[in-house]
């Protein structure tokens, strides 16, 4: 089972970090076909006992997706679902016990996460690039 530090320093071995603190780090990933950049945000907690890394990156704001439409898009995800955060803004979170933690298993949600927000936010923010 690694540790917290060992998941951040091997983020930080492989990617340039764009925020970094104790229990979270952020990373920006640009894609050069598109030209679009998307933040993603990588933090630990506890719960249940346990260790857990949660991803979660912005989608658009709460206005900008109807609530029916999330909930169905929730339903299609293999990875990840929609959330309201504290702002009000549409929020793609896939969360995974720490225990089971590999590269393999950073480096697909880390991707995943990252990616399909984006593609919703292309669709749902008329196509800004806020996040």
């Amino acid at each position: 089972m690694p540790t917290w530090n060992e998941i951040q320093e091997y983020a930080r071995g492989k990617y340039v970090l764009d925020d970094d603190e104790d229990d979270w780090f952020s990373l920006v990933f640009s894609y050069e076909q598109s030209g679009r950049t998307q933040k993603i945000r990588i933090r630990h907690f506890e719960a249940f006992d346990d260790h857990w890394i949660e991803f979660r990156s912005v989608v658009c704001k709460g206005t900008e997706m109807p609530p029916k439409i999330a909930l169905r898009k929730n339903a299609d995800f293999a990875l990840g679902f929609l959330a309201l955060d504290g702002d009000d803004d549409y929020v793609l979170i896939h969360t995974a016990p720490l225990s089971s933690m590999d590269p393999a298993e950073f480096e697909r949600p880390l991707h995943v996460i990252a990616g399909t927000a984006d593609g919703l936010e292309k669709e749902y923010s008329e196509g800004n690039d806020d996040w």
